[in-house]
């Protein structure tokens, strides 16, 4: 009997840490903007505040207002997945599901908070990370799979 996957569960694969990433292809950031400000345009009370991309961080950031909310809008810098916070100027973020906006951001993977908030001790096995991002992971005490995935490691 085939099990289906749970909608919160999300395979770590080797290099979405930005460590041993060499596989992987660098997401556009051209693209990003393009798809943030489709967003901003057809959402009414919406503004784009700023991009943020620091080499050193495995995302691109996009911080909007919407509705009178800052939200800080992510993007994998090396995977098609797209993830929403509060924005703070803190490194850490309160992830956030906002499934209206997931229709601007095609061919992206739009993260829930229930997946990122999930404690990667819970299906550990499920993870290929290599024996560098595991070690990267135990040295930060990153704790769950948003906060291997979002990192600013250096």
């Amino acid at each position: 009997m085939r099990q289906i996957k749970r909608s919160d569960e999300l395979r770590l694969t080797k290099g979405i840490t930005g460590f041993d990433a060499e596989h992987l292809i660098e997401q556009d950031m051209r693209m990003f903007q393009s798809m943030v400000y489709h967003l901003v345009t057809s959402e009414q009370r919406a503004k784009v505040w700023q991009f943020i991309d620091q080499p050193h961080c495995v995302y691109m950031q996009a911080v909007v207002e919407i509705d009178g909310k800052m939200l800080a809008i992510l993007h994998h810098r090396l995977m098609p997945y797209i993830a929403i916070a509060k924005y703070t100027e803190e490194l850490s973020f309160t992830f956030l599901t906002m499934p209206q906006l997931h229709k601007y951001f095609p061919m992206r993977k739009c993260l829930e908070a229930a997946t990122l908030t999930t404690l990667l001790t819970k299906d550990q096995a499920l993870h290929s990370l290599s024996a560098m991002e595991w070690k990267y992971v135990s040295y930060f005490n990153s704790q769950t799979i948003g906060d291997v995935m979002f990192n600013t490691w250096d």
